[in-house]
């Protein structure tokens, strides 16, 4: 949280397998694609694409083998299942640490683009070169890296080093498909989200305190660390935050606001000005609301996890120049992002698209399930559209002299005293109205006979 706002939201017991490492038995080979489809002991089968698959990878793991159905393979969950897909997976293992993250089939050298001092970066890059020369693996240094010792990273290194050969001895003893490798969902948190800007953690289990100490020891600027009882999320109000976030519009300090709908190809993001009154400044206020939007709209991909193609439709500017300052503000803020995001620019239309990387599913799909009633369309019928319906199978009732309808509560604003009149009078019986908690789209018809039948 940042002065009463939240941030970034994790939760650690919904079930996610982005990361995680298994053994899986290619079960399908689809040569159109140049994909193959792999069993991995869970739901359904994963995607891999072939052509993934280096000389390194095909060496020590197939043995010098080409890729063949029924063959046992090693391989890490990119993306969890989304829709009607399963998840994506790659046989390019990445194994990360709080400083590092090793890749044994890739020979890559790298510093977190979050680093910009040049300095730095030299220093950084100079001990990747030295650890890839002396272990042959490639080696990427994470942001948390910037600053500490060398020695403290090539522990760092050699530990992350050993996981991979952990992996690898389970991986050359097991024969059907199961997870080889997970990191802790909590202390996988602590490493990639604790840093010095960061002033205060507060947790509420006691058995944290040690692996909170732990990171924190080559932190250059230690946070305050508090124990709390009970639950954070309540005495935080995180709840009822929780409630606005998932809301599809997020108002804007200035009385402008953004709306998000997201769909399963992409997301939508559209900004609304207030009503502008002062014509001379509307280019002027437009940019200002514009600019104001960029800030709540990179908040709102990090806290909603919205991940995949992006497009965000500004309030049109008349002035080219305004479009080029957009673009330069929402690259400084989207740096602020920790998951990787890529800006393709305005369209013609003055769209903005960009993509940010998807890798676990957006927050929710883990805080909500599809409706049954509108299918998660969040739309059901209308008034207008239930009371024609009923009024056809009143029309169908003969001899009956009493009916009760059952309808949702949303209809009572249609069936005042004056409208029930008219239905009695109209169709001939006594109607009774009775109210009930049931699908909005539906309604019940009891009729009793003139002679007292049902």
């Amino acid at each position: 949280m940042d002065d009463g706002e939240l941030e970034e939201v994790f939760f650690d017991e919904i079930e996610t397998i982005a990361g995680k490492i298994y053994l899986g038995r290619i079960e399908k080979i689809v040569p159109g694609l140049e994909a193959a489809f792999v069993k991995i002991g869970k739901g359904r089968n994963a995607f891999l694409k072939l052509s993934e698959i280096n000389e390194a990878y095909r060496k020590t793991v197939l043995k010098g083998q080409e890729v063949k159905e029924g063959q046992k393979i090693l391989v890490q969950v990119k993306k969890d299942a989304s829709g009607k897909k399963g998840p994506q997976v790659t046989p390019q293992i990445g194994i990360a640490d709080r400083f590092v993250v090793i890749f044994p089939f890739k020979k890559v050298i790298g510093v977190s683009r979050k680093i910009e001092d040049a300095s730095e970066r030299r220093r950084l890059r100079t001990i990747a070169f030295s650890l890839r020369k002396k272990y042959g693996v490639g080696v990427i240094m994470r942001t948390a890296a910037e600053g500490v010792d060398e020695e403290e990273i090539i522990k760092n290194f050699e530990r992350a080093l050993e996981k991979w050969n952990q992996v690898l001895q389970k991986f050359r003893r097991s024969r059907k498909p199961k997870l080889l490798y997970e990191e802790d969902p909590v202390e996988q948190i602590i490493k990639e989200k604790v840093n010095s800007k960061i002033d205060k953690l507060i947790y509420n289990d006691r058995s944290l305190l040690e692996t909170l100490q732990k990171y924190l020891q080559n932190l250059p600027k230690k946070p305050e660390i508090e124990y709390v009882e009970g639950d954070l999320f309540e005495k935080f109000s995180v709840y009822e935050r929780l409630k606005k976030l998932l809301s599809r519009t997020v108002p804007l300090k200035s009385g402008g606001n953004i709306v998000i709908d997201r769909t399963e190809a992409l997301t939508v993001i559209d900004v609304n000005s207030e009503s502008y009154t002062d014509a001379e400044n509307q280019e002027e206020l437009a940019l200002k609301t514009n600019m104001e939007a960029i800030e709540e709209i990179v908040r709102q991909l990090i806290l909603r996890n919205i991940g995949g193609i992006v497009v965000i439709d500004f309030i049109k500017q008349k002035d080219p120049k305004s479009y080029e300052k957009l673009l330069s503000r929402f690259k400084e803020v989207a740096k602020r992002d920790g998951t990787r995001i890529e800006i393709f620019g305005f369209t013609n239309l003055g769209l903005l698209e960009i993509t940010r990387k998807r890798t676990t599913r957006p927050l929710d799909t883990l805080l909500f399930t599809r409706c049954p009633v509108c299918s998660g369309t969040g739309k059901v019928l209308s008034q207008k559209i239930l009371l024609k319906r009923i009024r056809e199978d009143l029309k169908k009732l003969k001899d009956f002299e009493e009916v009760t309808l059952k309808v949702h509560p949303n209809m009572s604003g249609y069936f005042k005293r004056e409208d029930i009149k008219k239905l009695q009078k109209e169709f001939k019986v006594k109607l009774n109205l009775d109210y009930g908690w049931h699908d909005p789209n539906s309604y019940e018809i009891k009729a009793k006979t003139k002679k007292g039948g049902k």
